[in-house]
């Protein structure tokens, strides 16, 4: 900004056109307001609703919640305010409901663009943009056409709005925000052209003060015809923003003093009711403080409730392990019972094994002694050879026995003697051949590995004689042979049969002939006795019986023969199962000496283990005894329940002196309990203590609200003193705030004096139409002054509560000034001013008269108060050019007409009013412009509801004056020369 524009006579803010798009019923309207002008227009046309949205602009809202307190929209027909939502569905009906204020100011013009906010409910948003409307139309009206009315834009939407400002100008602005919006509209930074770019009323302070003071004064700019009660509401408006300091504002809460007043009296009272009863908490207090040694047996008894569950369930698991023990012991004793049986019965199972292996050992031993003894006597000869030896002669001596039983077996058997000695001799005559030959036998010729399993088969084998040296191919033959037997352990294996080694022998020829000779001499005798028994048969029973008794003898060596082969085998075979026998004796026996010593261990275990288990049984049952007393205890006192412990006792501390201990302790504890619980409900009575809930009433009140309740007590009674003291310091607060209110009643007395006679020196040399002085009276409530005579009558200095008689007063005071409203009763400037009147004098007249003046005389009044109360508002030094709307224009005298609106100009004021068709041309003409808002209707608008058009300018007479002191800007074309 410019050092020229920055002078005092160049700070104007002024309002130079208004449009509405889609709103107040119509289509598109748009009028300059920078001169005085007249609409004109049928009646109930939205005519003055056209005007009064300048409201909208000017006050820093964004809603119309409590619209009537910020706009006042009034329905002059109803005699009443138009509702939140009427109000918002006047102005922004649709979305396509704009309102455009273009205004200048020493920064420049700008246009405010209002708009339809859906984002919540009855609000609207507010765009700013620094450039002339004449650059917006075509966003909002396509004004070509046959007609020359023209017509809606279709595509209109904030969205596309928003964009073209942005694209006309980088410094356009949305805001909503009402604290931003008062530092936009208010700003008075003149030298800052950025901040001042879009204030319209500089204030001098933009405190909320000086804000509402405005709002006040907006809304009388906009209703001229207001009441004395509306001045008298600017006035205290203003009064209580002219203070220097905001502290200083008059707002005397009544209610708030008399109720503070209220509640110190009711402390001081609760405090004497409190220390009345003193004694009372010191009884309390002991018993409370033997209760709480006392409480710890409910926790002691919960441990000792939880110890006996504790030891309960561990003798319950100790019962069954010593039950375990004691039946595995005796299981285990049964078990060792039943293994010595058992080995018992082993034992004797082995005695008769071993005494069978005994017998069997004698008989084989005794076999074998006499299979020796019998053996011995044939030599080297072979068992085979032995047995069949005697079998011969057991058939010789039946054949003899036959003989000597009957003549004719005689006969037969000496035959037979004969022919058995012709071969006995052939015997010898052949055994004389071999023992000859006897150095060409086979186990002379054959080595030992070709021999040994012939000799397996049959030991003869080996000890026959080729009578001459084996040639090659019988010797290979031979070995070939010998091969196919394969050694085993125990001798050879000729397929599937085996044979016993036998060891190598040697022919004993001598002992063999004896034999023969042996056998032939006694077939001889046999013979001979034959031949003589013949003779002398007196000798044949005891031969008979002779050959009887050999023949047994030989029968007898037979079955000693037979049995001598598996002699020693059976003999080693007993012997074998006899140590065998010995050896698992030996075992057996030490296993049941361990078994015996097992079971006397076992029988000390199982007695210990009885005597264990019969100790926990007998436990056990003591405890269960407890239990039950434990519930017993519990049903006595159904709070112990719910006591919880920290843990439980001790399993080896539970037993019954302990519980007869805890119960003597509850039974002390309960009459403890009794006796606070008496004095407790007690205080409750006398309503020292609240017991809201009730708590102390029941039947069993928890130990928790029991300490609780002390507590609370007991901090009442040791603060005590400090709640004294902190009464008294609230006292002499409060009488410091009754001084201080007696101060604000009369400084705020004073200071409205002050303000009118300040008025009344501002008016001085003021005159309006005949009038040459004019005074202001502010009046006052006279039960306000009546109330600031009575405050100066107290002595508000001390520690002491007022007198009641001054509190009576002032109740009487409150019924009279307020009466049965509801509500807050707040002393405040606008109900402590009740009106404001006029004095004027007449030139020639000596005094000052009260007689009420003509309308047009009060209007021109108020316009001049209005006047002086703005500029204690703004900021010093600015230059309005703003609407004034006076909506009873016919009630002015024509003949003041004149001077009304050079006083107008004069002060910044362009009048604009609504009037019908019916109005008379003379005022037409003396306004001078005059705006036919009725007569154009679009057939292309936003809504069919809304078809009113205006827009071009205004119509008007000159009276002497350049066209373009008063055309619209936007009709300069119109007077251009034309070029012919």
């Amino acid at each position: 900004m410019s050092d020229s524009q920055a002078s005092a006579s160049t700070f104007t803010f002024g309002i130079r056109r208004l449009v509405l798009v889609d709103s107040a019923g119509f289509c598109y309207v748009e009028i300059p307001v920078d001169n005085h002008g007249l609409i004109l227009g049928p009646g109930n046309l939205g005519k003055s609703s056209l005007l009064n949205s300048l409201r909208l602009f000017l006050l820093p809202e964004n809603n119309f919640k409590n619209s009537r307190k910020k706009f006042a929209f009034r329905n002059a027909s109803a005699g009443s305010f138009y509702t939140n939502e009427e109000s918002y569905q006047h102005y922004f009906p649709s979305q396509f409901s704009f309102l455009i204020m273009e205004a200048e100011n020493p920064a420049g013009t700008h246009c405010q663009i209002l708009y339809r906010d859906n984002a919540s409910q009855l609000s609207y948003g507010r765009a700013f943009v620094p450039v002339s409307y004449d650059q917006l139309r075509p966003l909002f009206w396509n004004g070509d056409g046959e007609d020359g009315i023209g017509q809606a834009v279709p595509e209109l939407s904030f969205s596309r709005l928003s964009e073209a400002l942005k694209k006309l100008s980088k410094d356009t602005k949305l805001v909503n925000d009402p604290a931003k919006l008062k530092s936009m509209l208010y700003s008075s930074e003149l030298m800052n052209a950025d901040a001042v770019r879009y204030s319209v009323l500089p204030l001098g302070e933009s405190d909320e003060r000086r804000v509402q003071s405005l709002r006040t004064l907006i809304l009388l700019l906009f209703e001229m015809k207001a009441d004395d009660q509306a001045m008298a509401n600017a006035v205290a408006s203003i009064i209580e923003a002219d203070k220097k300091f905001a502290d200083d504002a008059f707002d005397f809460n009544i209610d708030d003093f008399l109720n503070r007043h209220d509640q110190l009296k009711q402390q001081q009272s609760q405090l004497n009711r409190i220390e009345k009863e003193r004694p009372r908490f010191e009884k309390l207090n002991r018993d409370y403080q033997a209760y709480q040694t006392l409480l710890r047996s409910q926790h002691d008894f919960a441990a000792f409730r939880d110890g006996v569950a504790s030891a309960l369930a561990d003798i319950g698991a100790k019962r069954r392990v010593a039950l375990d023990a004691f039946n595995e012991q005796n299981d285990t004793l049964r078990h060792v019972l039943q293994t010595l049986k058992k080995l018992e019965q082993e034992v004797s199972g082995l005695k008769g094994e071993i005494r069978s292996a005994d017998r069997r050992i004698k008989q084989a031993e005794q076999s074998q002694k006499d299979g020796e003894l019998l053996v011995a006597q044939y030599g080297e000869m072979t068992l085979q050879e032995i047995e069949d030896i005697q079998k011969e002669e057991l058939e010789g001596k039946r054949g003899h026995l036959a003989a000597l039983k009957s003549a004719a077996q005689a006969e037969i058997r000496l035959e037979q003697i004969q022919r058995k000695k012709l071969d006995l001799e052939r015997q010898l005559e052949s055994l004389r051949d071999r023992e000859s030959k006897q150095q060409w036998q086979l186990q002379n010729q054959l080595d030992e590995a070709t021999a040994a399993p012939l000799r397996a088969v049959d030991p003869r084998l080996m000890m026959a004689s080729p009578g001459q040296d084996l040639d090659a191919d019988s010797k290979s033959t031979i070995e070939a042979f010998a091969r196919l037997f394969i050694p085993n352990d125990q001798g050879f294996d000729w397929f599937d049969a085996e044979y016993q080694s036998q060891p190598a022998r040697h022919t004993n020829f001598a002992e063999q002939r004896h034999h023969i000779e042996s056998e032939r001499n006694s077939l001889e005798r046999e013979r001979s006795e034959l031949a003589d028994t013949a003779n002398q048969e007196h000798d044949r029973p005891r031969l008979i019986e002779r050959t009887e008794k050999e023949i047994r003898a030989i029968e007898k060596d037979l079955e000693t023969l037979q049995r001598y082969p598996a002699a020693a085998t059976t003999l080693k075979d007993a012997t074998e199962e006899k140590l065998a026998a010995e050896e698992q004796l030996a075992k057996l026996d030490e296993q049941a000496r361990l078994e015996l010593e097992k079971q006397d261990a076992v029988q000390q275990k199982a007695a210990k283990a009885k005597a264990e288990k019969d100790r926990i049984e007998e436990r056990e049952r003591e405890l269960a005894g407890l239990s039950r007393s434990v519930g017993t205890v519990e049903h006595r006192f159904p709070h112990l329940k719910e006591v919880d412990a920290e843990q439980p006792l001790a399993i080896e501390k539970v037993s019954a002196a302990a519980f007869d201990d805890l119960q003597t302790q509850l039974d002390d504890l309960e009459e403890r309990r009794r006796n606070i619980l008496d004095h407790l409900r007690q205080f409750v009575y006398l309503g020292i203590h609240e017991d809201s809930d009730g708590e102390l009433q029941k039947d069993s009140p928890a130990s928790s609200i029991i300490r609780e309740t002390f507590k609370s007590l007991a901090d009442l009674f040791a603060g005590m003193a400090e709640r004294w003291q902190v009464l008294e310091e609230q006292i002499a607060i409060h009488n410091e705030t009754v001084a201080s209110y007696r101060q604000a009643l009369k400084s705020n007395h004073e200071h409205i004096a002050r303000f009118e006679a300040q008025l009344n020196r501002e008016l001085d040399g003021v005159r309006i139409n005949d009038l040459v002085e004019i005074r202001v009276d502010i009046h006052t409530d006279p039960k306000f002054r009546n109330l600031v005579e009575e405050a100066n009558n107290i002595d508000p200095y001390g520690n002491q509560l007022q007198s009641d008689a001054f509190y009576d007063r002032l109740r009487v005071f409150v019924a009279d000034f307020f009466g049965e409203q509801g509500g807050s009763k707040r002393l405040t400037m606008d109900k402590v001013i009740t009106g404001i009147s006029y004095r004027t004098r007449k030139e020639n007249a000596a005094n000052l008269d009260k007689k009420g003046q003509s309308t047009s005389t009060t209007a021109l009044i108020n316009l001049e108060l209005v006047y002086r109360l703005l500029k204690r508002v703004l900021y010093p030094g600015v230059q309005l050019s703003f609407p004034m709307v006076l909506d009873e224009l016919a009630s002015v005298d024509i003949s003041q007409m004149p001077s009304l609106l050079e006083r107008l100009r004069r002060q910044g004021f362009n009048l604009f009013s609504a009037a019908t068709h019916s109005a008379s041309a003379e005022v037409i003409y003396l306004i001078g412009r005059h705006l036919e808002v009725g007569q154009m209707r679009t057939a292309r608008p936003y809504s069919p509801q809304r078809t009113l058009v205006f827009w071009g300018g205004a119509e008007g007479f000159t009276g002497g004056e350049p066209l373009s002191h008063w055309a619209d800007q936007t009709q300069n074309s119109l007077l251009e020369p034309v070029d012919e």
